[in-house]
């Protein structure tokens, strides 16, 4: 995806250019909110061309790609776990909390900047954090 800056009308455009073709252009520019609803974060605006999808057949996974994926299976099937546990949720909840003004410990080191990577969606830092559980063991 691309990072890209328009100007007015099309600034705050979202969607496809044409709904009827799918290989159309999309735009999006994604808000993060807190329980309250209030903003905490705003992500880039976005544009992007659909491609194609991987054919696993021609090319399949590599062994550290498989890897990768069943940690994150792994994640999610933890993450509906734990969600459903108010205990649990409740740890998580005040460490996403913890983590919006200084970067997790865990938290994996974002490229771009060099720093630790920090989340703006509760749901998102749990399935990270469980997956990087999941893939040192």
């Amino acid at each position: 995806m691309r990072r890209v800056k328009f100007k007015q009308p099309i600034d705050e455009m979202t969607g496809r250019i044409n709904k009827r073709d799918k290989e159309s252009q999309i735009f999006r520019h994604k808000y993060y909110r807190d329980e309250q609803g209030n903003i905490i974060g705003e992500a880039h605006k976005e544009h992007y061309t659909p491609g194609r999808q991987r054919n696993y057949q021609t090319h399949p996974m590599s062994e550290a790609e498989a890897k990768t994926v069943a940690a994150f299976s792994q994640a999610v099937a933890q993450y509906k776990i734990e969600k459903d546990d108010p205990e649990r949720m409740a740890y998580w909840k005040e460490r996403f909390k913890a983590q919006l003004h200084k970067p997790d410990g865990q938290a994996p080191i974002d490229p771009e900047t060099g720093k630790r990577r920090i989340y703006l969606r509760l749901d998102m830092f749990i399935r990270a954090m469980l997956q990087i559980q999941f893939r040192q063991q």
